[in-house]
This record gives structure tokens, C-alpha cells and sequence, in this order.
């Protein structure tokens, strides 16, 4: 058993866009007799500078007007660009070395602060390229790894009411979670509401040590992103 001395205890709660996820973590927080910090990559995007981020025109959101791809700046940011139009369109979310950087970062804050023995909530899209930097920056740290799941067709009715969701984006996101694919609990946001899945993964983390996320550690250990663009999802 790893000793995790006065660490705190991390919950990374992995699911596609629209699954609950901040809704859940939410819960967590109101219901647990533990203190628990809440974030994800929603906290940290907002401090990224928009021209760094280029969006394809067709799918950009009514409420909000964003750069297109294809310009230097965004190349080193974040750039969503479709692959296939259609209804609804297939499109990939890319990363540059800056916005790598800045995401290794948001890794790294949240492991400083679980090493002072700050408890967190993390919700993230917790693709497989983002899986390998949460372990290295997470190495030594009590995580357990918790699929948020919703059927499909429920999570593009949820994209099509949001003001500031495409859809397309759970079916593509949904593709690149299936690696691994393994996890400590899983949740369906579809069938339980929030504070039901709250509750859940409460009971489960009260009753049980972490198990995946120490396993999957080692087989990511080796790997470094350094091509670039990377495709998130």
C-alpha cells in the first residue's frame, strides 16, 4: 500500500462534455463532511489569451465570436478544426507547445496543492495524452480515477441546450476516452442526477483505497508529448 502520508486526497472525475461532471463535483462538495476544492480546465482556459485559440467558423457558438485556425498564434494555442462536416460535424481539439505547456501547468498546480494536503475534485476530459501528464504530475499522490458515463443520446440533447456547446463534440470526446478505459467507479449521470452520483462515488471513496490510477502510472511513465500539434480528442 503506497504511503500517502499527509498528501490530499485527489478524485479526478473523467467524462466528455455535457456529462455532469462540474454539476457532480458540485454535490460532492455541498454533501462531504471532507473539504473539498473543486476545479478543472474550465478554471484555467479563461486565463489563456483568445488569440491563441482558433475555432472553425462553422461550428462557433452564437454567444461568443472566436478566432479561426490557421494563424501562428493559434497554432502554438488551441485550435478545434472540423474533420468531417455533417449533422453533427466531426471535429478534433489540437494543442500547440503553449497550450501544452499551460496544461501541464494546470497538472502541476493541482498536484502542489494536493501535496500540502489540499483535498481536490478535478473535472477534466481525460483523453489518453492528458491521462499520461496527469500521472507524471500526479506520481506519489492518492487518486482515484472516476468515469462520469451518460448515453449518448442524452449528452447531444444536453449539447443542443447549452448556449456554448457544439454538438458533436460528446460523440468525438467519447471516442477518445474509450484509453484505457479502466477506472476505480463508474457513474452514470443519464440514469442517477448529481447528487445521486455524488453520493456514490462518496460512499465508494470512503470504502476503498485507490486502485487504477497507481497501475496505470507506471505504463505511462516513459512517455513525453514533444510533436506538435497534439490532438486532445
Amino acid at each position: 500500500m503506497p504511503d500517502y502520508r499527509e498528501f490530499g486526497e485527489i478524485i479526478l472525475l473523467a467524462g466528455v462534455s455535457c456529462a455532469g461532471k462540474t454539476t457532480i463535483a458540485q454535490a460532492m462538495q455541498r454533501i462531504s463532511e471532507k473539504p473539498y476544492l473543486a476545479s478543472g480546465h474550465d478554471d484555467f482556459l479563461p486565463m489563456f489569451p483568445l488569440k491563441y485559440v482558433g475555432l472553425d467558423r462553422s461550428i462557433q457558438p452564437k454567444i461568443f465570436t472566436w478566432p479561426e485556425p490557421g494563424t501562428s498564434m493559434t497554432r502554438e494555442g488551441y485550435e478545434v478544426i472540423v474533420q468531417e462536416a455533417g449533422d453533427p460535424p466531426v471535429f478534433h481539439l489540437y494543442c500547440g507547445p503553449t497550450a501544452w505547456r499551460s496544461l501541464q501547468g494546470m497538472h502541476a498546480a493541482f498536484a502542489a496543492m494536493a501535496r500540502i494536503g489540499n483535498n481536490l475534485i478535478i473535472a477534466d476530459v481525460v483523453s489518453e495524452v492528458l491521462l499520461a501528464d496527469y500521472c507524471h504530475a500526479f506520481d506519489g499522490l492518492k487518486v482515484y480515477l472516476i468515469h462520469i458515463d451518460c448515453p449518448l443520446a442524452e449528452l447531444e440533447r444536453r449539447e443542443r441546450a447549452h448556449p456554448n456547446r457544439t454538438a458533436g463534440g460528446a460523440r468525438v470526446q467519447s471516442a477518445a476516452l474509450k484509453e484505457p478505459g479502466e477506472f476505480d467507479l463508474v457513474v452514470n449521470s443519464g440514469t442517477a442526477d448529481a447528487e445521486a452520483c455524488a453520493r456514490q462515488i462518496l460512499d465508494f471513496v470512503a470504502a476503498n483505497p485507490p486502485r487504477v490510477f497507481s497501475q496505470l502510472a507506471p505504463r505511462y511513465a516513459g512517455r513525453k508529448t514533444t510533436g506538435f500539434p497534439v490532438q486532445i480528442w
